[in-house]
């Protein structure tokens, strides 16, 4: 089928490639991997596989590379679809070489939190005080605004590396941890503690409209560690999270039309203030892990990966003529409950995901025997269930019994 190939790009074996494929393939066209990895484990799922340098030193090289490797198979690509953040300068390089959607350079601007911010000031869409550097040359005496928070200015999923410092010495320590970790050169943001209520939003953007879907309300969330932990509870049910989430939306709204954004599906981080507004923790520029994505199936009807496949196709995504569906079913709350591992080690689970989705109250779940842990300094969700119930304390309830049902080990090296 000539003409008919999406590009799925994936790093590290990540990038929901098999739920990709699948959603390439039930719009009546061939999924073909691009991956730097020669026994990618997501191969078989595809129909052709092209490896390809990510990590080159000349990208215009490995574009010539990649222009001879799909002429060499006789690819002709009508849509690249990625789901995996580091790679977005790739989709962008892609989608302009070949004149495919999603050629927007503001799509660029998502892949820094440092370039989100200074989008935002010069917006004037928010007022928190930040800075930003490679973490072994950022200037500590810069920051004059603790609490802080000091992160990667990229690829710090699963809260990697994310730290609450209190004073110039914790934060120089941190920034070292980062430079040994990462690189000297690796680009920090330290930004000003929102002393808030922490909150997710998923939803597409269309036509540069962001709407705000499925919202989850972080209620148990870990303030110390700044990971996620305990409950979080769909919809909302905290006004100030409520008014908040509504603040946060429209504030996205304005960012994407900014960037000239279409056609994306983003994953929101917010913290609701008393006031009634709402500060910006980040923005993802993929559907939410974990169970988000069945949460936003299960209560609107939606698939996001199957809309973000689309959004790559030719005639792009539409929304739904009626609008999200939710069923009677559906109108009951959503939660979901973490496992995190808090040992370095590889988790050995006595538990399976058929073990939770048994337990009265749990939708969907997933368990992870084998997960490597190789450091605390990111959350490590070795498990994870999508709960329903008619309140908030029903929901806890579910939670307990979860929590006590997943029994695991984890061996040491």
């Amino acid at each position: 089928m000539t003409g008919q190939d999406v590009l799925i790009l994936s790093k590290r074996n990540a990038g929901g490639v098999r739920y990709a494929a699948a959603a390439v393939r039930a719009q009546g066209y061939r999924p073909v991997l691009v991956s730097a990895l020669v026994d990618d484990f997501n191969r078989e799922s595809c129909d052709d596989h092209i490896v390809i340098d990510w990590d080159g030193p000349d990208p215009d090289t490995a574009l010539a590379e990649l222009d001879e490797l799909l002429t060499t198979r006789g690819v002709k690509p009508v849509g690249v679809v990625n789901m995996v953040e580091p790679l977005i300068p790739w989709q962008i390089r892609i989608a302009q070489r070949y004149g495919l959607r999603g050629a927007e350079s503001g799509r660029g601007v998502l892949l820094s939190k440092a370039s989100v911010r200074r989008v935002m000031a010069e917006k004037g869409l928010s007022s928190l005080p930040w800075v930003a550097g490679p973490a072994a040359e950022l200037d500590v005496t810069a920051v004059d605004f603790f609490p802080a928070v000091a992160k990667p200015s990229k690829e710090s999923g699963s809260s990697r590396l994310v730290r609450r410092v209190d004073n110039a010495d914790q934060l120089k320590a941190h920034l070292d941890a980062i430079a040994k970790e990462l690189g000297p050169q690796t680009e920090v943001v330290v930004e000003g503690f929102i002393d808030g209520l922490e909150f997710s939003v998923d939803g597409p953007v269309h036509q540069g409209h962001f709407e705000g879907l499925v919202a989850f309300e972080k209620t148990e969330h870990d303030e110390k560690l700044l990971h996620d932990a305990g409950v979080s509870v769909c919809p909302p049910q905290n006004p100030q999270v409520v008014s908040g989430l509504a603040n946060l939306v429209k504030t996205v709204g304005l960012i994407c039309r900014h960037l000239g954004l279409d056609q994306a599906w983003l994953h929101v981080e917010g913290r609701a203030l008393p006031n009634g507004t709402a500060e910006l923790v980040e923005i993802n520029p993929r559907p939410g892990g974990g169970m988000h994505l069945a949460a936003i199936r299960h209560m609107t009807g939606i698939d996001p990966v199957s809309a973000l496949t689309q959004m790559a196709l030719p005639d792009g995504w539409e929304p739904p003529a009626e609008g999200p569906v939710r069923s009677a079913e559906s109108r009951r709350l959503l939660g979901m409950v973490p496992v995190n591992a808090r040992e370095v080690g590889r988790i050995v689970s006595n538990t399976t995901r058929e073990d939770l989705v048994a337990l009265p109250g749990v939708l969907h779940g997933y368990v992870f025997d084998g997960f490597p842990v190789v450091s605390l300094d990111r959350e490590n969700f070795i498990a994870q269930a999508l709960l329903t119930a008619d309140d908030v304390p029903g929901l806890r309830a579910v939670a307990d019994t979860v929590l006590a049902t997943v029994r695991f080990r984890i061996e040491k090296d």
